[in-house]
């Protein structure tokens, strides 16, 4: 069969070498949709076609809905005899691939039929290059960063819209010419590092200032990516440009909330740390002088607990400005959380220089705060470390400035200090203390002693107080006064009071056993007590194992105790209470509640602080701070009992004003639980 008749065999080979050049499939098909002839440059492909195809129609190759289409297409190509262009997708051994179809009427007619040839084009990768050539353009045209394109020469070829507004230019003006931020940058060293970069990796990217039209400057990130032809010939430069203002200005917020305190906006732990590292630095390098302040409010917490956090909170700001208003712009004042302060000094000659540093952050605190409806006269303790002549080191030196803070708390508050080794030396005996506390319970080194309490008129005993000691196998017997803050602040205070509860019973039991009057013994309940949820819990199981009865007993809690988380204190209370155990409020006057704050609470008794007593007849204002407690306790059905009473002239006071329980060297010692039973037994056999 042939395509052309010429008659001439060259001419043929010719046409058939054309053919057969053909990159795409050409098939000739007569109208009736059988296949006449299969023609491809693949080989190998031609003969698949041709065995699978020749002789047979598109019904017999292709789903009748395919078949139908194709056979539609030939006969429009024969009606119109026009060309016919269409689009079709068809799974073939490589996968779907899209195609352009051609089908044009042939001048040829086998067995009477005319002919259609249909060449079949794989465009696939011609549709998938003008796809991604079409995505390139949007994403160019719409990004929100600006786009530039380059000649080798670094000349504008095309830029984006969102260029045009940053740059606030046209797209005309910017084309053919240097942009500015190119210009200005190959002026820097670092326009030097970006040639360099461009010829050896034909990449760059940095952060450069760029300036908008307005004149106003901006950080923008800029990405430099050198474009090459298909044999590595360089043409193009493509520059993005994002402008990152937003983003250093979101990373600087960071920064602040992660290096600032929220409620002071003073520098919080982290950036203190590293300015102090500095000013070491510094120091060591300059010979001079420089100084950490550990400061700390006196009696915080009670603002806290009695007048709110948001009193505190005010307080906290309040502190924070006074101390700004005393420091000098090269220091360094930071709050470490709660109500601790930090201030870091440097460029100092004289170590004398820094107590008047101290006496002017006192004399900040002279005058009252000011908190809504309240005037407070709040002090503060300081801490002085100086470096480096107490250390290098920035742990260290925290370190012995807190050491030397809690100094000036137990000075009396409301001063400074200077850290010294006698301070380490007393945080050495502090951790000490507190191993030898934890092997006095195990060894069962404590012991109690009793010290009667008096009816005045009667001159009677009423009653006894407990009180703890210590039987120390270096030092001899220790009073509270010496171990008692270790215990609370390490935590063994818990694990004592219990035991001294249990051994109260224990000692009632004798004493009851013993047919001896009964009177009550009181007992002081710590802070931390207090809070415990199974306190009452505990005191009940003791109490049902010894047989005691609860109104035996009377726990002294301190007035600052009491308003500690209150309504867990307000539960263990009412529990006790509701075992007949009385509570009395010790040492009330010291601290900073009243009556009124406290008479939500089950008490039944005020004990007057020994520090009023002792004054009596010299101090005034001691005494009438005595008769106003003791007019508010019977306003409130208080009794009233005072400790401390070592003289006659006291007594007589205390009489004289309406109180008539006393406790003190006057009447009797702190004796051992046996002195106490001889005394009982003898009143009892006088009154026989």
């Amino acid at each position: 069969m042939k395509l052309y008749q010429y008659g001439s065999s060259t001419y043929e080979a010719r046409m058939h070498a054309i053919l057969h050049a053909l990159p795409d499939t050409l098939f000739l098909l007569d109208e009736e949709g059988r296949y006449i002839e299969v023609m491809s440059g693949d080989e190998k492909q031609l003969f698949r076609e041709k065995e699978k195809l020749l002789g047979k129609t598109l019904n017999d190759v292709f789903p009748e809905e395919d078949a139908d289409f194709f056979l539609g297409i030939i006969s429009q190509a024969l009606e119109t005899n026009e060309l016919v262009v269409i689009n079709y997708e068809m799974n073939v051994q490589s996968g779907t691939r899209t195609f352009e179809g051609r089908a044009v009427p042939a001048n040829y007619q086998v067995d009477g039929k005319r002919t259609v040839v249909f060449l079949a084009i794989d465009v696939t990768d011609r549709r998938e290059s003008d796809i991604r050539g079409r995505l390139i353009s949007t994403v160019f045209e719409n990004s929100m960063e600006g786009m530039v394109i380059l000649d080798k020469d670094l000349k504008v070829v095309s830029v984006n819209e969102a260029f045009c507004k940053f740059a606030e230019m046209d797209m005309d003006s910017a084309q053919g010419n240097v942009p500015q931020f190119i210009e200005r940058l190959m002026s820097t060293d670092t326009g030097s590092e970006l040639q360099h970069s461009l010829e050896k990796t034909g990449h760059w990217m940095g952060e450069i200032i760029g300036r908008k039209a307005d004149g106003v400057t901006c950080p923008l990130w800029l990405t430099v990516n050198a474009v090459k032809d298909y044999i590595g010939k360089l043409t193009n430069y493509v520059a993005l440009i994002t402008d990152v203002s937003e983003i250093k200005r979101s990373q600087e917020e960071l920064e602040y909330v992660a290096t600032h305190d929220f409620l002071t906006k003073l520098p919080n732990r982290v950036l203190f740390h590293d300015r102090l590292q500095q000013a070491i630095a510094r120091t060591m390098r300059t010979g001079n002088i420089g100084a950490l302040f550990f400061m700390d409010l006196d009696r915080f917490k009670d603002v806290n607990d009695n007048l709110g956090h948001h009193v505190g909170d005010d307080l906290l700001k309040q502190v924070s400005e006074r101390l700004l208003a005393v420091c000098r712009s090269s220091d360094t004042l930071a709050r470490l959380g709660g109500d601790e302060f930090t201030l870091v000094v440097e460029g100092l000659e004289q170590t004398s220089e820094l107590a008047l540093i101290a006496e002017k952050v006192l004399q900040a605190f002279a005058d009252p705060f000011a908190l809504g409806a309240y005037k407070l006269e709040i002090s503060v303790s300081i801490g002085i470390s100086v470096f480096p002549r107490d250390s290098g080191d920035i742990n260290e030196l925290i370190k012995h400035a807190d050491t030397a803070m809690y100094s000036a708390k137990e000075s009396g508050r409301n001063t400074y200090r200077f850290y010294t080794q006698e301070l380490t030396t007393n945080a050495f005996e502090y951790f000490a203390m507190e191993i030898a506390l934890q092997k006095a319970l195990e060894r069962n080194e404590f012991f109690l002693v009793y010290q009667p309490q008096y009816n005045i008129i009667t001159n009677e005993m009423i009653g006894v107080e407990a009180l703890l000691r210590w039987r120390h196998p270096d030092m001899g017997v220790l009073s509270p006064g010496v171990f008692i803050h270790v215990a609370e602040y390490s935590g063994k205070i818990e694990a004592i009071g219990e035991w001294v509860i249990s051994e109260v019973c224990g000692q009632c039991k004798i004493w009851d056993a013993d047919g001896l009057p009964l009177f009550t013994v009181s007992l002081n309940l710590s802070r931390k007590q207090l809070v415990l949820p199974g306190l009452s819990g505990y005191v009940k199981n003791v109490l049902e194992e010894s047989g005691v009865s609860g109104d035996r007993l009377e726990f002294e809690i301190t007035e600052s105790a009491i308003l500690d988380q209150k309504d867990t204190v307000y539960e263990n209370l009412k529990e006790l209470q509701q075992m007949d155990i009385r509570m009395a409020i010790d040492d009330f006057g010291t601290g900073y509640s009243s009556l009124v704050n406290l008479k939500q609470f089950p008490l039944s008794r005020l004990k007057i602080d020994k520090s009023f007593v002792r004054d009596v007849s010299r101090d005034p204002n001691n005494e009438a701070i005595i008769r106003a407690t003791i007019a508010l306790g019977k306003s409130f059905n208080l009794n009233i009992i005072a400790e401390g009473v070592e003289k006659e002239e006291q007594r007589d006071f205390l009489l004289k004003e309406g109180c008539n329980e006393a406790q003190g060297f006057l009447y009797s010692d702190p004796v051992p639980p046996e002195s106490i039973t001889e005394l009982l037994r003898l009143r009892k056999s006088v009154s026989n």
